[in-house]
């Protein structure tokens, strides 16, 4: 029999393997919409640094317009970061024992907050549109509604459906502003079984 905490991580795995099937259909549907393009690279700060830290590598196919310096490039960098974190996650990375529940959870919740943080900066200084802000403020608020002894799995499997939406506009959000989805997160995706 399997437990309450395996099926919310099956189901976990099971929606973010939808929203990444979803994000590849997007990405060959037109070569005017970078929306779901993975040709960039950058590289992605370990769990545990900030987020305006080590990943301000451009990718490659960021317009000359955008500095990833900027508010949108910190907001994406900072997702970035979560979605390979997401990609851990739902690759066993706390089954294995490479990291907590607890430990996931918060840097989830670090990266949810620089990312709405440089997002409001990017939407003042005209570097993002203001869909990255309320899709990233959406994801910070379905994390928070969790309680403290609560883990990313027991996230109720509608709430992982908005989560998921919400992630996939934060993303195109990052493509309008010339951040695309570098390689290391459509690898990550792959390598746990997203995508």
């Amino acid at each position: 029999m399997i437990s309450n905490s395996a099926r919310t991580t099956y189901r976990l795995a099971a929606l973010v393997g939808a929203a990444a099937l979803l994000l590849t259909s997007c990405s060959s549907s037109s070569s005017s919409d970078a929306s779901g393009s993975a040709s960039a690279s950058g590289s992605i700060a370990p769990s545990g640094t900030s987020a305006s830290g080590g990943a301000s590598a451009a990718p490659s196919g960021t317009t000359a317009s955008v500095s990833p310096t900027s508010a949108a490039g910190q907001a994406c960098s900072a997702y970035f970061q979560l979605d390979i974190l997401n990609s851990q996650y739902a690759g066993g990375a706390v089954k294995n024992g490479n990291m907590t529940e607890d430990q996931v959870k918060a840097d989830f919740q670090r990266l949810l907050k620089e990312m709405v943080a440089q997002a409001k900066l990017a939407v003042a200084d005209g570097t993002a549109d203001q869909k990255m802000l309320t899709n990233a403020t959406r994801m910070k608020n379905e994390i928070k509604s969790l309680k403290k002894k609560q883990a990313l799995a027991d996230l109720p499997s509608a709430q992982q459906a908005k989560f998921a939406k919400q992630s996939l506009r934060v993303q195109k959000a990052c493509d309008r502003a010339g951040f695309p989805l570098p390689t290391e997160n459509v690898t990550a995706r792959t390598s746990a079984g997203l995508s």
